[in-house]
């Protein structure tokens, strides 16, 4: 799973109540923390487990992140549960934990997979088919790419909102909308930058067939600068962006055989990826679109800007600074 795990566990963290609260769970859950559950002795690490208080009572709830859910889907959540509930038990034993084990949900969050709808339970049997009596374990299935938009945003807190890339029904407008409800819900300028990060490498799951990972990177631009300022991780993504559009010109330029070919590729690719970062920019200080011929001065200008001078002036000049710089007379 790699870097889908780290990112999503990194935020789980954060975010444990928002993540409870949004599994509705019918327990009256009055505090919510996590138990690190390291399984040595079997070399497993279950993802996360919640811990729940309310009412004088303590349950856990185990949640596995899977990115390809297959046919032994159901055995996977049985071997979890069984090595978690193994590794209370040695806790126990060795005095690090209660006398009695408490009960646990386990919850599949499944990021990608069929497009047939999932069932909202899964069940693994371990007794004769034939028996009237069921045993063995029961799981809460949550196919967060099955979600619309709106049902991922209707949720408390900002934790889910980092799913809807992965939604059926995601569009240019939604992530827009997303990227705005980010900037409401969270004020903290690193925070949000974290769940951009997180937004964008889920995106790449793509379980719909697109993705929306460059789309979140120029909303991020144009709607939410601060944040790009304030976090190092989201000022790589924003350099990579324009390191990219590079990139692929000098490809393009590879792919016809042709010198000049080359070098007009990667000019290029420099000039788009300027030029989309100051429109983005421009746009977000104004609060507004760009109109067809502050487009046409914003061209002109990244047309003749390298990037430590497109860097400089996005960082250093104030709004009517850069509003001068870019659509003044000598950009036309």
């Amino acid at each position: 799973m790699g870097q889908y795990d780290i990112a999503l566990r990194h935020i789980a963290l954060r975010c444990g109540g928002e993540l409870a609260q949004g599994l509705r769970f019918s327990f009256p859950v009055e505090s919510v923390s996590w138990v690190e559950t390291q399984l040595t002795a079997l070399e497993r690490r279950i993802d996360r487990v919640l811990e729940l208080r309310g009412g004088g009572e303590r349950r856990l709830v185990q949640l596995e992140f899977i990115v390809a859910p297959g046919k032994d889907l159901a055995l996977r959540m049985f071997e979890y549960v069984v090595l978690l509930v193994l590794s209370l038990r040695a806790a126990a034993d060795a005095g690090r934990g209660g006398d009695a084990i408490p009960p646990v949900e386990s919850v599949a969050v499944l990021l990608s997979g069929r497009a047939a709808p999932w069932p909202l339970e899964g069940q693994f049997r371990t007794n004769w088919p034939e028996s009237a009596r069921f045993c063995g374990q029961r799981f809460r299935i949550e196919a967060v790419y099955q979600r619309t938009v709106a049902e991922l945003m209707a949720r408390p807190g900002v934790f889910w909102l980092v799913f809807t890339p992965l939604a059926f029904d995601a569009t240019e407008g939604s992530i827009r909308q997303v990227v705005e409800e980010l900037r409401r819900r969270e004020p903290r300028d690193e925070q949000r930058a974290e769940l951009y990060a997180v937004m964008q490498v889920l995106a790449e799951l793509a379980p719909w067939g697109h993705t929306w990972r460059e789309e979140i990177r120029m909303r991020v631009q144009e709607l939410d600068e601060q944040s790009i300022l304030a976090s190092e991780t989201l000022r790589e993504v924003f350099e990579q962006g324009i390191e990219k559009g590079i990139e692929q010109g000098i490809e393009k330029g590879i792919e016809r055989g042709i010198e000049k070919g080359i070098e007009q590729g990667i000019e290029k690719g420099r000039r788009q990826g300027i030029e989309a970062m100051l429109r983005g920019v421009l746009a977000r200080r104004l609060r507004r679109e760009l109109s067809a011929a502050e487009q046409a001065a914003v061209a002109n200008r990244a047309s003749s800007l390298h990037d430590p001078q497109a860097a400089a002036a996005v960082f250093d000049l104030d709004t009517e600074a850069l509003l001068a710089w870019l659509l003044g007379p000598d950009a036309e």
